[in-house]
């Protein structure tokens, strides 16, 4: 029994549709930016305009782009990829299917291309601007997969909560560009966070958990363990796996 509505999506194309050029980076500031070496930043400048996400007016067109078939080839997105280590292994394990990257933290982008290099992976895009931005006017309606959002910042403080990237208002947007059927998993090692994600998805009519009668999802099948987990593992936290998917009407 799910709770998704028996109405039509409103799916809207992005503001941009139809133009032919990828998406500028932001110019990063603050601790967006952090350390970066030389070789790290030479990365940047070389590899990262030429792994820029390109704009098309739908998903075939994209996928055609890059040199995929739309009929086979899946789309992933992964919001905050870290180092890129998980994004990577998803790339080398599936290279028939195509996968985006957004991360606003330089560093961890610098990481990525290496990763891409070291690989010699052509399957990635990377986007280093606002995720709202990019689905807005870089990724067409009804596109996407699957979404992985893993170990998003919890914003801990009780002053912070509207700071967290799953609100109401992104999960509206986030459900215009995910195909129905689409998945989105989420993760994290913060319980209260957990729990924040349940409430939110728990009202939102487009997004339905095929397993709600238990309190959280086992970890996928396909799941790349991350530094953060890690970290989590070693001071003794737990990780929660909750998987969603996009209603079909």
């Amino acid at each position: 029994m799910t709770h998704c509505d028996d109405q039509p999506p409103h799916d809207s194309p992005p503001e941009t549709a139809g133009k032919n050029h990828p998406v500028a980076p932001l110019t990063p500031r603050g601790r967006k930016k952090g350390k970066i070496g030389p070789q790290a930043q030479a990365r940047l400048e070389q590899m990262l305009p030429e792994l820029l996400l390109p704009r098309t007016a739908d998903r075939a067109g994209l996928l055609t782009s890059w040199g995929a078939d739309p009929e086979r080839a899946r789309l992933f997105l992964e919001i905050g990829f870290g180092n890129g280590h998980g994004l990577a292994t998803w790339a080398t394990r599936h290279p028939q299917d195509r996968f985006i990257g957004v991360e606003v933290f330089l560093g961890g982008v610098a990481g990525l291309l290496w990763r891409i290099q070291q690989a010699e992976l052509t399957n990635i895009r990377i986007s280093t601007q606002d995720v709202h931005v990019v689905l807005r006017e870089a990724i067409p309606s009804a596109s996407l997969d699957r979404v992985f959002i893993h170990f998003p910042d919890p914003w801990p403080k009780r002053g912070h909560h509207k700071r967290r990237l799953i609100q109401t208002e992104f999960l509206d947007l986030l459900a215009t560009r995910l195909r129905p059927g689409g998945q989105l998993s989420l993760a994290t090692d913060w319980p209260h966070y957990a729990q924040w994600m349940q409430e939110v998805l728990a009202g939102h009519e487009k997004f339905d958990r095929p397993e709600r009668s238990k309190p959280f999802d086992p970890e996928p099948e396909d799941w790349v363990e991350t530094r953060f987990q890690h970290k989590a593992l070693e001071a003794g936290r737990s990780v929660f796996h909750l998987l969603y998917t996009r209603c079909a009407t």
